[in-house]
C-alpha cells in the first residue's frame, strides 16, 4: 500500500503533464495555452523558460518517483511500471499520437505548425525515460547518475533552434 501512493501520485502528474506534452504547440488557436501549460510542468523557477537547471530539477523529480523504493537506481521492476505509466499516458493523449496543428506529421487539427506525432516533446520526453536512452553501463538498471548524465542529450533534443533554453520559438518549427 505503500507503494501505491506515490504511483498514484506520479500517474496524476504524468497524466496531467503527458496531456500537454501530446498536443501541438505550433501557431494558431491555443498556442499560448498549451506552451503556458508545458511551462508549468517543466518551467522550474516560473521564468518563462526552460533552460538546463529546469530540465535537471524536473527530471530528478521524475526519477524520485519512479525509484519507488529509493534506493537511487530504477530497476527492472520500477522500469516496467514506468513504462506501463508511459504506455496508459500515452493511450489517453490519443493513442500516443500527438495532435499537431495542420502541417505536423501527426494527424493535423487546424491552421499552423504542430510537432505531429514524430516531432512531439512529449515524444522525446518519453523516450529519454527508457532504459536504452539511459543504462549506458548495461547493468539493466538506471542509476540517479546515469538518469542525470542524459538530460543535456534530452535538453538538446527539445531546444529546436541551439540557444540552450526551450521557449515559445522552439514549439512548432
Amino acid at each position: 500500500m505503500k507503494a501505491a501512493k506515490p504511483l498514484l501520485i506520479l500517474t496524476g502528474l504524468m497524466l496531467a503533464g503527458g496531456a500537454v506534452l501530446a498536443q501541438g504547440y505550433g501557431p494558431g488557436q491555443g498556442r499560448g495555452e498549451t506552451m503556458a501549460q508545458f511551462l508549468s510542468e517543466w518551467d522550474m523557477n516560473a521564468d518563462g523558460r526552460v533552460l538546463a537547471e529546469d530540465v535537471t530539477l524536473r527530471r530528478a523529480a521524475l526519477f524520485d518517483m519512479f525509484d519507488l523504493n529509493g534506493d537511487g537506481a530504477i530497476d527492472a521492476g520500477e522500469q516496467v511500471n514506468m513504462a506501463s505509466t508511459i504506455a496508459g499516458q500515452e493511450e489517453a493523449n490519443h493513442g500516443g499520437q500527438g495532435r499537431g496543428q495542420g502541417m505536423g506529421q501527426g494527424q493535423g487539427v487546424g491552421q499552423g505548425r504542430g510537432f505531429g506525432r514524430d516531432n512531439a516533446p512529449g515524444q522525446r520526453i518519453h523516450g529519454a525515460m527508457t532504459l536504452a536512452y539511459n543504462d549506458t553501463d548495461g547493468d539493466g538498471a538506471i542509476s540517479a547518475a546515469e538518469w542525470a548524465d542524459a538530460t543535456p542529450r534530452l535538453l538538446a533534443a527539445l531546444d529546436g533552434n541551439g540557444d540552450g533554453q526551450i521557449d515559445a520559438r522552439d514549439f512548432g518549427r
